[in-house]
């Protein structure tokens, strides 16, 4: 798929990744639509439709835990730009530690961000991409956690070795019509919180996650001081296309 051209949504994006993310997707020639639950994604936004003279990014507020924000993202980036070809989600939160001292509440949050907001982020551009029988793209930031266990948050590991799962059984859904491609890539965890070369790092794989048409249900894992690796794992199988 190609990025010029192209409309965006990328969650988590008014700081960090997601941010360098959409700032990457617009000097591509793309525009973005910035989910985030702070409102500092306006200004994010400002900055980036001044500095390319015109109208290439629009913020809108959403809290990812709720299927009806995610929604709103999808409804933002027909209403501003026309359509909608790529969905990044790339909210996360690590959860707060020591997790045995935190209530049920807190469990839960790490888990609906980084588990379920994906699931249903998925879910809402899946179905906008096959109302308008139109190819899309959508790809999951996660970390390597889901490869190489966490002590002091296993159930921040627990929802990524679930999103590599959830990811892999998307696969099927590239023989469809319209095709479209599930991808994640999974940097460590001091590559999502790290310099900008970091962030160049991760960026190029999300970036190839969307160029690259025979990428269906991957992981890109990306270990520590390694060159990415990319994990097929077990997908599902192409015969279960029509039972779906």
């Amino acid at each position: 798929m190609y990025i010029s051209g192209s409309v965006s949504i990328v969650t988590g994006s008014a700081q960090g990744i997601g941010k360098c993310l959409a700032e990457a997707l617009v000097s591509r020639g793309g525009k973005v639509v910035l989910g985030d639950i702070q409102d500092k994604g306006s200004d994010v936004a400002d900055e980036l439709n001044a500095k390319y003279g015109m109208r290439v990014a629009v913020f809108h507020k959403c809290d990812v835990r709720s299927p009806h924000s995610l929604q709103a993202l999808v409804s933002q980036a027909v209403g501003e730009f026309g359509t909608l070809d790529i969905f990044i989600n790339a909210a996360s939160t690590h959860g707060t530690t020591p997790w045995s001292d935190t209530n049920g509440d807190n469990i839960s949050r790490t888990i609906d961000t980084n588990l379920k907001a994906p699931i249903e982020g998925t879910r809402v551009a899946v179905r906008h991409f096959r109302t308008g029988a139109r190819k899309g793209c959508i790809v999951n930031v996660m970390s390597m956690a889901a490869f190489v266990p966490e002590e002091i948050a296993p159930v921040y590991t627990a929802a990524m070795h679930g999103l590599v799962g959830f990811t892999a059984s998307c696969a099927t859904l590239a023989l469809g019509t319209p095709p479209v491609r599930v991808n994640s890539v999974a940097p460590a965890t001091t590559f999502m919180s790290g310099g900008r070369v970091a962030s160049d790092e991760v960026i190029a794989q999300v970036m190839r996650c969307i160029s690259d048409e025979s990428l269906a249900g991957d992981t890109i894992k990306m270990p520590v001081g390694q060159s990415p690796i990319l994990y097929e794992g077990p997908k599902a199988k192409p015969t279960l296309y029509s039972k779906l």
